[in-house]
């Protein structure tokens, strides 16, 4: 049984105490926050890090960007693995994470949802065969109190497009809807001359990030100390090294 505690006390960690039921491999035994959680939670619940009365093989963070500089700096302290999907992060945090890595096995990501991985592995794979300066256009729709445009998927998967193009290839198209209670909805075209291709991911239930939160961190404690993005967890999949 693999223990996890979950830094943070919003809907995440609700989701994620919700999918960790169905496991009977993985157990939560606490979340971490300055508040309590506002949902009925079954779980311990600290105050910070610190009060932990046992370590965990494993911290999943989804805070704020100061809270991520915090989990990194006591993971390496105390060689606790590190799951963090916090998008936002300033220069402080992310020099946190790398300077963890060097101790711990680290995973950051902004989404942690199987599909969207995926999407962003054919969309890489798109991208090698397409000529660099093939027309690419991606689109993301959420729902309407979602601030960040593009959002940080959409910029995860332009990076995994550019990461196939030469410094000669045109620069990518943005767009961003925001309406009603979409939970998400990515759309990659790319377009030549006479076709187009669309690789698009529609996630339904936010219990897709802590599905993929769970199995992500299970393939990460396996690990060793190094800084990993969901890419690599993806390919531990492909590569049979994950059982969830």
């Amino acid at each position: 049984m693999i223990e996890i505690v979950i830094h943070g006390a919003g809907r995440m960690a609700e989701a994620i105490v919700n999918a960790a039921k169905s496991r009977d491999d993985l157990l939560i035994v606490a979340t971490i926050g300055p508040d309590s959680p506002d949902w009925e939670s079954p779980i311990p619940h600290f105050f910070s890090l610190q009060a932990l009365p046992a370590l965990p093989a494993l911290l999943i963070d989804f805070t704020l960007p100061d809270g991520t500089r915090t989990a990194a700096e006591w993971c390496a302290d105390n060689d606790v693995a590190l799951l963090s999907g916090v998008t936002g992060l300033r220069d402080e945090a992310t020099v946190a994470l790398q300077e963890a890595a060097k101790r711990v096995p680290v995973l950051w990501s902004p989404n942690l949802s199987l599909g969207i991985n995926l999407l962003a592995e054919l969309a890489r794979r798109a991208a090698a065969v397409l000529d660099p300066d093939t027309p690419v256009a991606i689109e993301d729709i959420h729902h309407q109190w979602k601030k960040d445009a593009p959002s940080g998927t959409a910029l995860m998967l332009g990076e995994a497009i550019n990461s196939q193009r030469g410094d000669e290839a045109g620069e990518l198209e943005y767009s961003s809807i925001r309406e009603g209670e979409v939970v998400g909805v990515h759309t990659i075209t790319y377009t030549m001359a006479g076709e187009e291709i669309d690789l698009v991911h529609r996630a339904h239930d936010r219990k897709i990030y802590a599905v993929g939160a769970l199995s992500a961190g299970k393939w990460l404690i396996s690990q060793y100390a190094g800084l990993y993005s969901a890419a690599d967890w993806l390919a531990g999949r492909i590569n049979g090294m994950d059982e969830a």
